[in-house]
């Protein structure tokens, strides 16, 4: 507990600097200027393009709950996404937390068993970081080869963005041979034993969700291959959108450019600051001045994605609230 509290002006402190090597050399009159660039039509066509993204967010995993055998309202579950992404961005890590949310309203709402329910959002997330980091290694890996960025230390870049993409391979790849990794982890723990009961039930829970978890990726490749489509559907989507914003900012460059921007913007969502706090800001800054672009783009792209991001965030917080107060009150007024 006294780590937590020390840890925590830490935190804000390393924020605090963050933000401030990133505006450091950017004037509210030249960060106004920039920002003109976004006209009330561009600004629509975004905000058209980025709800579409997020409807297209919830498809893998309605499709994987009909490969369960839970062919449920695909608006609903897009909604249960959109509030599980309002919880992760506010939660302090690489974009957690919200998945028990979705979990919950699978049970409450549609009656879908606890394991069942936690195997659907945790093979979600499974293929969800398995894209992620494929795009991010073969990123890095072209950044590398044209010699953009990390002069000093490619190996380490390289090493530590291939060794994660393998080690959520690994994952996948026992799961298909029918093994329970995280189950047999959570055995090795040492428990409290005065309270045996809940981590017992987590441990079944976990068991089965794993299991259901390597039983879909055994029998039903079609079902995990249209999801990994998907996937790259989305990382297609999420690439466009960006190259667009930066079109209407007035920055027309090449493929490379661009993909080593978002790699940056991408990055500062894997470190332990809610919404990668002052690490998006500074990693755009940066990735700006390195490829001999004005630092303002950087401010301006980072407070574009920042805006976006908390928009959503908070009607995904609202809708969460507004579902789980709507199935209190139906509960309440008919049990």
């Amino acid at each position: 507990m006294r780590k937590i509290r020390f840890l925590t002006p830490v935190l804000w402190i390393f924020v605090g600097l963050l933000f401030w090597w990133a505006w450091r050399d950017i004037s509210l009159p030249q960060l106004w200027e920039s920002l003109h660039h976004f006209t009330p039509l561009s600004l629509g066509i975004l905000g058209i393009i980025n709800a579409a993204i997020l409807l297209l967010f919830g498809s893998r995993w309605w499709l994987i709950l009909r490969a369960l055998g839970y062919d449920l309202p695909y608006l609903s579950l897009a909604k249960y996404r959109l509030a599980s992404f309002g919880v992760s961005y506010f939660t302090p890590g690489p974009q957690f937390g919200g998945e028990p949310l979705q979990v919950y309203f699978l049970h409450k709402n549609h009656q879908v068993p606890t394991e069942t329910a936690l195997a659907s959002v945790s093979l979600d997330k499974l293929l969800e970081m398995l894209a992620n980091f494929t795009f991010l290694v073969f990123g890095v890996m072209i950044i590398l080869w044209q010699g953009l960025f990390f002069d000093g230390i490619r190996g380490t870049v390289l090493s530590f963005s291939v060794g994660i993409l393998l080690l959520i391979l690994g994952y996948s790849t026992l799961l298909w041979m029918g093994k329970t990794p995280l189950t047999w982890i959570w055995g090795l723990l040492p428990l409290n034993k005065r309270d045996h009961d809940s981590p017992s039930l987590f441990r079944q829970a976990l068991l089965g969700a794993e299991s259901q978890i390597g039983a879909f990726i055994r029998q039903k490749p079609r079902a995990l291959f249209q999801s990994s489509l998907l996937s790259v559907i989305i990382w297609a989507s999420l690439f466009g959108e960006y190259a667009l914003a930066l079109k209407f900012l007035g920055l027309e460059t090449s493929f490379i450019n661009i993909l080593a921007i978002i790699i940056f913007a991408r990055l500062a969502f894997l470190t332990p600051l809610p919404g990668g706090l002052g690490a998006l800001e500074a990693g755009q800054v940066f990735a700006m001045q390195a490829l001999g672009f004005d630092p303002v783009l950087g401010v301006s792209m980072s407070l574009f994605i920042r805006l976006r991001d908390t928009f959503f965030a908070l009607i995904g917080l609202w809708l969460g609230s507004v579902k789980s107060h709507k199935k209190n009150f139906t509960e309440k007024k008919y049990v």
